[in-house]
C-alpha cells in the first residue's frame, strides 16, 4: 500500500522556480527521476526554452532510461521473480529475494547488477544516484564525459544479455 500525500504543490508555492525539479522528486521514492524530469520539462515552457540542445535532450533521455532500468530491475528481480521461479503456491518463507539468491544465485546477482547499472546511468547524468540535480529549466547542468560514456557503453554490453535473459525468464 502506498500512502501518497496529495497537495505537494503547496510545498513549492512561493519557492524559486529553479528549486522545483529537486523538490518534487521527493514526492515518491519509486520514480524520483521521472518527477524531476517532468518538473524540468514544465519549467522549460515557463522559461521559454522551446527547444533543448541535442546534448541536453540526450542526457535527459538517458537519465530517464536509467530510471526505467533500475526500477524495472528492482520490481522484476526482487518482487516478481520469486513467484515466477518458485510458483505462487510455494512456501512464502522461500518465495522472496533471499530464496532466489539461495536457489538461483546467478539470477539474483544479475538482478542486483542490472539495477546497479541503472543507478550508475542516473549518477552519471544527474550527479547522484538518488535525488540528482542534472535537469534544470532549459537543459541540464551535468556533462557526460567521454570516460563515463565509454564505461557505460562497456558495461551495457554485459548488461544487455542479462536483460534479454530476464525477458525469457518472464516468458
Amino acid at each position: 500500500h502506498i500512502v501518497e500525500f496529495r497537495g505537494f504543490e503547496k510545498f513549492i508555492q512561493g519557492r524559486p522556480y529553479w528549486e522545483v525539479p529537486v523538490m518534487v522528486q521527493r514526492l515518491c521514492g519509486i520514480c524520483p527521476v521521472s518527477h524531476h524530469l517532468a518538473a524540468a520539462k514544465a519549467l522549460d515552457m515557463i522559461v521559454g526554452a522551446t527547444q533543448l540542445t541535442p546534448t541536453a535532450e540526450k542526457i535527459r533521455r538517458l537519465m530517464h532510461y536509467g530510471q526505467i532500468l533500475q526500477s524495472h530491475a528492482l520490481h522484476f528481480f526482487h518482487l516478481a521473480s520469486p513467484d515466477l521461479l518458485f510458483g505462487f503456491d510455494s512456501d512464502v518463507t522461500r518465495r522472496n529475494i533471499v530464496g532466489v539468491a539461495a536457489a538461483h544465485p546467478e539470477v539474483a546477482r544479475q538482478g542486483v547488477l542490472i539495477r546497479r547499472f541503472g543507478q550508475e546511468v542516473i549518477r552519471v547524468t544527474a550527479g547522484k544516484r538518488v535525488h540528482g540535480t542534472g535537469s534544470v529549466p532549459g537543459g541540464v547542468n551535468k556533462v557526460v564525459s567521454r570516460a563515463e560514456r565509454d564505461e557505460l557503453a562497456a558495461e551495457g554490453d554485459r548488461i544487455l544479455p542479462w536483460c534479454e535473459a530476464a525477458v525469457e525468464l518472464a516468458r
